[in-house]
C-alpha cells in the first residue's frame, strides 16, 4: 500500500522510509485522503517524540557578520596592511559589516579607519565565499581611492603598517591570494 502512496505522489520515498505503516482496523474502510492524512500525523509524531536516553545539544552562537575586503587599486597599486599578529603577515584592508551596513559602506569605513583614505566601493562584488582557515563568510569588494591617495597607519593595535604594493610585490607578500581577487588584480594593476 504504501508503495501505491510514493508511486501516486501522495508521499515522497524518503517519507515511506520514516516509519512503518501500521493501519487498526480495515485500511479499505479509509478513503485516499485519510489514509494519507493517517500516515502523515504518525510520521509527524514519530519525528517529534522524545527518544529515550535523548539528550537537546547546547545552542549554538549565531552566525558571526560577514567580513568585507577591501580590494584597493589605483597607479600606485593595491592597498595592503601588514597586521600585527602575523595571522596572515600581509593582508587586505578589511573588517566585520556591522549591523545595518552594507558591504560597499563597511569597506569605505574600513580603509577610512585603518589607512586614512577615502574610498568609493563598487557596489558589485569581486568575489564572495566561505573562508577555507577562518570558516568566516569573505566578501571582496573594488574599491577606488577619491582624493589624496596618501595612507598613514589608522590602526596601529591591528596593523603594522599600510601601505601601496605593486602586483609583484602583493603576489611576493600574500601568496595564494584567493583566484578571483588575483585575476582582479592582474586585471587592474600593470607591473
Amino acid at each position: 500500500m504504501v508503495e501505491a502512496l510514493v508511486a501516486s505522489g501522495a508521499i515522497t520515498a524518503a517519507e515511506s522510509a520514516l516509519i512503518e505503516v501500521i493501519v487498526i482496523g480495515d485500511p479499505t474502510e479509509l478513503d485516499d485522503d485519510e489514509l494519507i492524512r493517517e500516515i502523515r500525523r504518525r510520521m509527524a509524531s514519530d519525528r517529534t517524540s522524545e527518544k529515550p536516553g535523548h539528550e537537546p545539544g547546547e545552542a549554538t552562537k549565531p552566525e558571526r557578520p560577514p567580513v568585507v575586503a577591501a580590494i584597493v587599486t589605483c597607479e600606485r597599486g593595491v592597498l595592503v596592511g601588514k597586521r600585527r599578529d602575523g595571522k596572515p603577515p600581509w593582508t587586505f584592508i578589511a573588517g566585520e559589516i556591522e549591523p545595518g551596513e552594507s558591504p560597499a559602506d563597511a569597506a569605505a569605513r574600513e580603509v577610512k579607519e585603518e589607512a586614512g583614505l577615502r574610498v568609493v566601493a563598487a557596489e558589485r562584488e569581486i568575489a564572495r565565499r566561505v573562508h577555507p582557515q577562518t570558516g568566516r563568510t569573505m566578501i571582496y569588494l573594488a574599491c577606488s581611492p577619491t582624493g589624496s591617495m596618501e595612507v598613514f597607519l589608522g590602526d596601529p593595535e591591528e596593523l603594522a603598517e599600510v601601505r601601496w604594493a605593486s602586483l609583484a610585490e602583493a603576489n611576493a607578500l600574500m601568496p595564494g591570494v584567493f583566484e578571483p581577487v588575483h585575476q582582479y588584480l592582474e586585471e587592474h594593476l600593470t607591473q
